[in-house]
């Protein structure tokens, strides 16, 4: 078997005092400095919103690591692997001035998500794609590779594609990550794990995935079982957690979090289960009333004294030198509360495209700003900007939003809600003070 990281573990930037990486990564910098009208939108400054100002931010966010997997070097979830072409040209669009979103001198885009598919073998009980499953699918491969493209053309660091289950529309998937030009993206896949082999692991290795996540929301098997409303949720999940590993992928867990694992212990035992898997990074989702949860008051889902045990598990483990060698915990709520970075959808950071073609501002947001099989992508995503041109340094909008939303859909409106029968609560909410 060809994996390439079969046999390698991952590594952390703080772990060994042989590890090089802040001074092989603080070298590149001087490639950057040396080559200005290569990389224009590199910027140190910390007054003009450049790299110091990042660097500034992420230790007050509590992101002291990197993570070392088969030659590259992992800095975060939203910027390709380093080093790689795709890292370099992500700096030279302004992708490490992530203080600087909204403005010009960040004109890269970190993230888009993909829903490739209608496709799934769960009902998970929060999904956001909850009322877009089905057997048919409604934009063809052909469509999404024009999108690919215009998105690369764009400027975008992450290409994710999910679904669904991306795994049941595996020929589709093969032929979109080889459409992928890899010096421009890192392509992530995100799967339940459902559906993966050995076979179909090896083959998104050898056609240059940079990364996998999967879907793991407890510690417990059954409650992960009960989640994914499948008696195999919990067993696909690891199964396919190993086979990525096996298959020489770097892999990370996607969790959305529950009142169950919002608890000290628990999200203890659940460090140590990804620690014993070998990922790289554990990304810690909120629930929201979204999909599956629409219907749901945001207090019963996750209360705010749930959020502060998550937050403080977040800071412990991130900072402790004694968790120096387990996995990176990403906490994107966190990350955007209005006092730190600001809510970074509709393309600041990421954004995302439904199963059925529709372009949202975020996976939890749905709200569409047009559709793919409408439209060219890059005049619904200057639509989208227009209507969010900076992060929102307010509450989740999610939340702000989500009763007009269900208002909406009670009266008939299918979802997503289109963005002009909601733009006059849109606007209200940005204005509020």
């Amino acid at each position: 078997m060809n994996g390439s990281g079969s046999n390698m573990n991952v590594r952390y930037g703080t772990a060994l005092s042989g590890f090089p990486f802040k001074l092989k990564f603080r070298l590149s910098f001087v490639k950057y400095l040396l080559q200005k009208k290569k990389y224009p939108l590199f910027v140190l400054s910390p007054s003009r919103e450049g790299l110091l100002k990042t660097q500034k931010t992420m230790r007050k966010l509590g992101l002291f690591k990197a993570a070392r997997y088969d030659g590259h070097y992992y800095l975060s979830l939203t910027t390709p692997r380093w080093p790689s072409r795709a890292f370099d040209i992500m700096v030279a669009r302004g992708g490490l001035n992530l203080t600087a979103a909204g403005t010009p001198l960040k004109a890269q885009v970190d993230t888009a998500v993909l829903a490739i598919t209608r496709q799934c073998a769960y009902e998970c009980v929060y999904c956001y794609e909850h009322n877009n499953l089905g057997e048919e699918e409604s934009v063809p491969i052909e469509r999404w590779k024009e999108v690919v493209r215009d998105l690369q053309a764009q400027g975008i660091s992450i290409i994710t594609f999910s679904g669904g289950e991306p795994m049941l529309r595996f020929e589709g998937l093969m032929e979109l990550v080889k459409a992928v030009d890899k010096n421009l993206s890192d392509i992530h896949v995100h799967t339940s794990g459902n559906g993966v082999t050995q076979e179909n692991a090896m083959a998104l290795k050898q056609a240059g995935v940079a990364a996998v996540a999967v879907g793991l929301d407890d510690v417990d098997p059954n409650r992960h079982d009960e989640i994914g409303r499948n008696a195999k949720a919990s067993e696909d999940a690891v199964k396919a957690l190993q086979l990525f590993r096996e298959a020489g992928l770097f892999t990370y867990i996607n969790m959305c979090l529950s009142k169950d694992m919002a608890k000290t212990d628990e999200l203890h035992k659940f460090f140590l289960l990804a620690k014993s898997l070998d990922v790289g990074f554990v990304r810690l989702l909120e629930p929201k009333p979204c999909g599956g949860y629409l219907d749901e008051n945001m207090e019963d889902l996750f209360s705010e004294e749930d959020r502060k045990t998550v937050t403080e598990f977040y800071r412990e483990v991130n900072r402790d030198k004694k968790y120096k060698d387990y996995p990176i915990i990403s906490y994107d709520a966190y990350f955007e509360k209005p006092e730190h970075l600001g809510c970074m959808m509709g393309g600041h950071s990421h954004f995302y495209i439904d199963s059925l073609g529709n372009v949202e501002p975020c996976v939890f947001m749905p709200v569409s700003f047009g559709n793919i099989m409408e439209e060219d992508i890059l005049d619904i995503f200057a639509r989208m900007r227009e209507a969010i041109p900076s992060p929102i340094h307010k509450d989740c909008p999610v939340l702000s939003l989500s009763q007009k939303i269900r208002e909406k859909k009670n009266q008939g409106t299918p979802l997503p809600i289109p963005f002009a029968e909601i733009e006059e609560d849109w606007q209200q909410m940005l204005e509020e003070r």
